[in-house]
């Protein structure tokens, strides 16, 4: 984990950490938070080099890798699904805004980016640890599911301002470039749509999931 705000996530986590390193000045600066945890002290021109951010000063931390093993359940919650996203900034992106808005758990098809791609983990700012998650055939998924309702992010749904959601669904998002799978689509019982009064061609998924979720809290 690199960097000032992920790093301070992790204390207040229940990811073991094994060893901070970071700079005098921050190591002064956070000394409550770090008083359990084995520093290291090093330059700040050392911390930049070794970073793969393009502005850290701060340092990282190394932590344990945890054993995920959730048994998801899919009837009685909502459930971020992810068709074929391949970019880790957008997951990490995906990941904390599910965090934000109090959602537990997101299903991945299996050509998805790997959940601890470190972009990933950046970009989520520590909401990696409290999000449930699994790969898993979305097709199976949602055969395995047929009660569960299956919203969708498509252009030719219905005005999701008009939508109310429900207290248990699937909520499904596709890839950058195509969208959700064919074989996907016809899963889907609600086509839904975030209407557009600009020009601009599409919303980034990151975005589009955000604009879902607070629709859906407004409910």
């Amino acid at each position: 984990m690199e960097g000032e705000k992920a790093v301070l996530e992790l204390i207040h986590s229940n990811i073991q950490i094994e060893f901070v390193v970071t700079s005098d000045e921050f190591a002064t600066q956070y000394l409550s938070e770090f008083k359990h945890t084995e520093l290291y002290i090093e330059d700040e021109s050392l911390l930049h080099k070794l970073s793969t951010l393009v502005s850290n000063s701060f340092g990282f931390a190394v932590v344990s890798m945890q054993q995920f093993n959730f048994q998801l359940t899919y009837k009685n919650d909502i459930t971020v699904v992810l068709d074929g996203i391949r970019d880790p900034g957008n997951l990490g992106t995906i990941i904390r805004i599910c965090d934000w808005y109090g959602i537990k758990q997101i299903a991945l098809s299996k050509d998805c980016t790997d959940f601890f791609n470190p972009k990933v983990i950046a970009a989520s700012m520590g909401s990696f640890s409290r999000i449930q998650f699994e790969y898993i055939n979305l097709e199976e998924l949602f055969k395995a599911n047929n009660n569960v309702p299956v919203y969708g992010a498509l252009l030719n749904g219905e005005d999701i301002h008009a939508i109310q959601f429900p207290e248990s669904c699937f909520l499904l998002f596709g890839n950058e470039s195509n969208g959700i799978r064919q074989e996907n689509i016809e899963f889907i019982n609600q086509k839904v749509t975030i209407p557009r009064y600009g020009s601009a061609e599409s919303l980034n998924v990151g975005i589009s999931t955000a604009i879902f979720l607070d629709n859906l809290r407004r409910n």
